[in-house]
């Protein structure tokens, strides 16, 4: 192993890492992670990602990342990869924000597997992702 490895394990949490700066990246990751609790899941990965980078991150430098969340489908919620960009944390962090403009609202009516359909009239998908959309604006 290059540089640092290590792992931490807390309450539903665990972090590993190998050719890191230091323990601090870890330590770090796993203190922004406990800070950001009102963040929606996929930020507050992110924005413990970026604390770990902070922290000195990967000793051979920036280069790709990756967000996969799972939830009870068979695939994953939410499935943004980096690969090969000169701020990939950045990205990963547009490409978050792009999901919630709609994808992250469409994918609710999917087929699933309580729903084997899924909804296929586009009236009511378009009428549902409006209304959930209206519902987050802040203003």
């Amino acid at each position: 192993c290059i540089g640092w490895c290590g792992h931490l394990a807390g309450d539903n949490v665990s972090l590993a890492g190998n050719m890191l700066l230091g323990a601090a990246v870890i330590e770090d990751t796993a203190a922004a992670y406990a800070m950001n609790t009102a963040l929606p899941f996929p930020r507050r990965l992110i924005a413990a990602l970026r604390a770990g980078e902070a922290a000195g991150g990967d000793k051979r430098g920036k280069q790709s990342a990756a967000l996969v969340i799972c939830g009870e489908e068979e695939w994953p919620d939410l499935n943004l990869r980096v690969d090969d960009h000169a701020d990939p944390l950045a990205e990963l962090e547009r490409l978050e924000k792009v999901s919630r403009e709609r994808f992250v609202h469409f994918r609710r009516f999917l087929p699933n597997r309580r729903d084997r359909v899924g909804v296929t009239d586009r009236a009511v998908i378009e009428s549902e992702i409006g209304k959930a959309l209206a519902a987050e604006d802040p203003s």
